[in-house]
């Protein structure tokens, strides 16, 4: 396993990209994203959901080799309960079937995004893995501003593809636009509260989770912007 070191810039570059290879009109207006047509017209490649594990630590995973993936045949374990191989074709996308059955929208957009980056970026950096090689996804941190120490490759592998799903779902221009829209200072100063509101707002109106929409206006220092000289303190993320 290898990665490339790809700059911000240049992994906005390649989210933009494809971005507008799905949809002209994305970066620009605010419109629901069907991430399973952005597979479908970009990747072309079969996904399926199922119980990655019983325990909801992985939500997503990549068969960049033809083969087979372990998965289980409920959300939850108890004695008795044991995976079965699931046969799979090469590019096969699998996301945890938890993500469609609670109804978190925001998380499952950000998971399949991630897999599809995955492919985009990263389809030559697992060619010295084994056959039957699937690179499964832990749980999304959205920490695309490098807060958490990159050390292995597979750790920079994730983080570009979380940076790059970020990118997708919440393009720069349109979410700083949206921002400076709704948010107002002077109202934040007499009521705190007003900027999670609008992080909120926003998150329902891109389809992502909140969290991810946090790091995303930090990523791009909007919210080094909010209140006078230096006593903001960033929302706690």
């Amino acid at each position: 396993m290898f990665y490339y070191n790809h700059s911000p810039q240049q992994l906005e570059k390649r989210a933009m990209e494809a971005l507008e290879a799905f949809d002209k009109e994305l970066p620009y207006k605010t419109k629901q994203v069907d991430v399973y047509a952005v597979i479908e017209k970009l990747l072309d490649v079969p996904y399926d959901w199922k119980y990655l594990t019983p325990d909801q630590s992985v939500l997503g995973a990549t068969a960049f080799n033809p083969g087979y993936i372990w998965v289980w045949p409920e959300r939850f374990y108890h004695k008795g309960i044991k995976p079965y191989k699931l046969p799979v074709e090469k590019g096969t996308i699998l996301i945890d079937s938890t993500l469609i059955e609670d109804g978190n929208k925001g998380r499952e957009n950000f998971t399949v995004m991630h897999e599809v980056f995955h492919q985009i970026l990263h389809q030559n950096c697992f060619s010295n893995e084994p056959p039957n090689y699937a690179h499964f996804s832990k749980n999304p941190e959205y920490d695309i501003n490098g807060h958490k120490k990159l050390i292995t490759d597979l750790d920079h592998i994730e983080y570009q593809a979380n940076y790059c799903a970020a990118c997708f779902l919440m393009p720069r221009d349109l979410v700083i636009e949206t921002f400076e829209k709704r948010f107002s200072p002077q109202l934040y100063r007499l009521l705190k509260v007003h900027l999670n509101i609008v992080v909120k707002e926003m998150a329902e109106e891109f389809n992502v989770s909140e969290m991810a929409m946090k790091y995303r206006l930090n990523n791009l220092n909007m919210l080094k912007k909010v209140g006078a000289g230096n006593h903001y303190q960033p929302v706690n993320i």
